[in-house]
């Protein structure tokens, strides 16, 4: 049902049903923006109280619904301030939660628990109670808010927003006839752009984007990144060089925002995708989808199974699977634009 939504919102399926069915998710919309914008005045008017902690906060966000690349950015701004001898608490609002024996938890935190073991992490919707408890238990001198562009109640020093440059802004609607959380015009809050997965970009599709940044707020820094792939590895932490991938008949699948730039990068890495899987972001694997992919990929004939590490964190208690799984560890690049995003970030480790 989610992907069916999408593909009427983003327009990619035709005819009059989905015409109509947009037609009626307009009002809505409207409905939407009234209420941001009734909450953006409360807080201005001061209503409604934004919270100042005694240490920087840097929230990493985005503008729109679905995946950008926000994850691998928060590791590699966590492990930057880490390196310059920071303490770093992660706070996660948590969505789309996973029962685990020590509570419920989501993709995210179990990727974020193993690229960052030694680095608190805190779920919860309300991000100033998780701020509180993250500096009573753990003293941080710097807090990293995942998903906070939207987030008032926190002041902080610097707004990250994230944009994939693959699909930067959906229709151009908000919520629920677009893929917009608020209105463009309110990039104006950011204090740096990160573009990822410029390397799958067409060209003059970057550059266009970066004009249409540039007349939002030409004085907001732009930084051009990627999506590298590290590695492969299987369930139980062997790692491959990406190279094992070429020539090799592959099943993908993956639960992502956007499953297109896993494709690409698989078929850049010399992989033939014999067979592909797109399940709705954040998605919890039951028996029966897992059947389904190892059913198709042995039809398909196959010689392995390959997914990203953030699906591959949900999948490692089943251990039945009739060809390998490997997972696809990837980490963000900076191509351009660098000396922006140091200077922030140098900012605030000398914040105080």
């Amino acid at each position: 049902m989610r992907n069916l939504y999408l593909s009427i919102v983003k327009k990619e399926r035709k005819g009059p049903l989905s015409f109509t069915v947009f037609l009626a998710l307009l009002p809505f919309s409207s409905l939407y923006y009234l209420v941001l914008r009734i909450r953006e005045l409360l807080y201005r008017w001061g209503l409604l109280r934004s919270t100042s902690l005694p240490l920087p906060v840097i929230s990493v966000g985005n503008i729109t619904t679905g995946g950008t690349g926000k994850t691998p950015l928060v590791e590699f701004l966590t492990r930057f301030l880490l390196d310059k001898g920071k303490k770093v608490a992660i706070l996660s609002r948590g969505y789309n939660g996973i029962k685990r024996p020590l509570g419920e938890v989501n993709d995210e935190y179990l990727e974020f628990r193993e690229n960052l073991p030694n680095v608190p992490i805190l779920l919860g919707k309300n991000r100033l109670s998780s701020a509180r408890t993250a500096m009573e238990e753990y003293h941080p001198n710097c807090i990293i808010l995942d998903d906070g562009f939207q987030h008032w109640r926190l002041q902080r020093v610097l707004d990250v927003v994230v944009i994939d440059s693959l699909e930067p802004f959906g229709n151009g609607g908000l919520i629920p006839s677009g893929t917009l959380r608020e209105p463009l015009r309110n990039l104006r809050r950011a204090g740096l752009f990160i573009l990822s997965h410029t390397d799958q970009c067409d060209p003059k599709a970057l550059e266009d984007l970066k004009r249409n940044l540039g007349e939002i707020d030409s004085n907001i820094p732009i930084v051009e990144s990627i999506h590298y792939p590290l590695h492969l590895e299987d369930p139980g932490g062997q790692r491959l060089d990406t190279s094992w991938l070429r020539g090799k008949r592959l099943y993908a699948f993956c639960g992502l925002g956007n499953p297109l730039s896993f494709q690409k990068t698989l078929q850049l890495l010399g992989g033939e995708i014999v067979g592909f899987r797109a399940f709705p972001d954040h998605h919890h694997y039951s028996n029966k989808d897992i059947d389904f992919v190892a059913r198709e990929a042995l039809q398909l004939e196959a010689e392995a199974l390959i997914t990203t590490q953030k699906d591959m964190v949900k999948l490692r208690e089943y251990s039945l699977w009739p060809i390998p799984i490997l997972s696809l560890k990837i980490e963000i690049r900076i191509t351009k634009g660098l000396e922006f995003l140091s200077d922030k970030l140098e900012k605030v480790v000398q914040w105080g």
